[in-house]
């Protein structure tokens, strides 16, 4: 059973408490033991208070896919994602809080995306006026260290999820 951490900024990657992300993963195999499998360790949001925001919206089912991008993927080794995927999701402080399971995934660019994608986001992102600059900003700075830049023909992988499995 493989583990891989896909963490693309600062932040929890540093704070990684992985006697704690043990007992979690031991609780949600409890829980459902198909579990037990190659999985990922993962943080969306920018800062405290999004990262939570989000993560209150994946337990309630508002937010049932998130979005990958292949180029940093590819360039930080992180292995692509597969369906039945079970995903721990880390607070900010690096505290696992959720796990997920990847139900669906397809391939699109950013150009692409439409209401469609941007619907299984969550709430306050929903409409793609919102969500496209919202994430092109967002993206543009994740990939400045690479030397690249949301464009619309950026490649980015739909990962259409399940919930699991919440801590608390």
């Amino acid at each position: 059973m493989i583990r891989s951490i896909v963490i693309d900024r600062e932040g929890p990657e540093k704070n990684l408490d992985h006697d704690l992300i043990d007992i979690f993963f031991e609780k949600a195999v409890n829980y459902d033991s198909k579990l037990r499998r190659d999985h990922q360790i993962r943080c969306i949001g920018i800062d405290e208070e999004t990262t939570g925001l989000i993560l209150d919206f994946i337990k309630k089912k508002q937010k049932v896919a998130t979005f990958s991008l292949p180029w940093i993927m590819t360039i930080e080794k992180h292995p692509n994602s597969v369906i039945n995927m079970p995903i721990i999701l880390l607070g900010y402080d690096g505290t696992p809080e959720v796990m997920i399971q990847i139900s669906n995934l397809y391939n699109t660019t950013f150009g692409e995306i439409t209401y469609k994608e941007t619907q299984m986001d969550g709430p306050p992102v929903q409409d793609p006026d919102i969500w496209i600059p919202l994430h092109r900003d967002y993206w543009n700075g994740l990939l400045k260290k690479y030397n690249k830049s949301c464009t619309d023909d950026m490649p980015i992988i739909v990962e259409e999820f399940n919930f699991i499995f919440a801590q608390k």
